[in-house]
């Protein structure tokens, strides 16, 4: 159950960093036990305050097909292409993400193309890891930097 309750919070956080409330799908088991000892809300409000704070990291989740590794990252975009974008978060660390026919593009909350991501834009990135390779499942373009 612990590993079933870090998946949902994993796969929460990664939806709510990239601002959206559907996207992403992880398959998990969702069913409540009655040993939880917090209520849901509580919970999803813990996963809230964590998500404000999470830069960049990386989460193992189990979908349907088995288990796969996502890279999640904030910052801002100082490359992009039609093929990659790369993202500095404000501790520095910089990563760069393959951009694919599959990748979700949204720019302040709207559908969106790569083409409208630009240097200087605040991003939040949830990327498939293969091998060497980052692949972007969905970007979440807040627009340029306050």
């Amino acid at each position: 159950m612990k590993r079933t309750k870090g998946a949902l919070i994993a796969g929460t956080a990664v939806l709510a960093m990239a601002g959206v409330g559907g996207g992403i799908a992880f398959a998990a088991d969702s069913t409540p036990t009655p040993s939880s000892p917090a209520p849901a809300a509580a919970q999803q409000h813990k996963a809230r305050g964590l998500v404000g704070r999470v830069e960049h990291g990386q989460i193992t989740v189990r979908t349907k097909t088995g288990d796969q590794v996502l890279d999640i990252q904030r910052g801002q975009v100082t490359s992009v292409s039609a093929t990659a974008v790369t993202v500095r978060s404000t501790d520095g660390f910089t990563a760069m993400y393959a951009v694919s026919g599959t990748s979700t593009v949204r720019v302040q909350k709207k559908t969106s193309t790569i083409a409208d991501v630009h240097n200087g834009d605040q991003v939040a990135v949830a990327a498939l890891h293969t091998g060497n390779t980052d692949t972007i499942r969905r970007i979440a373009d807040a627009g340029p930097a306050k």
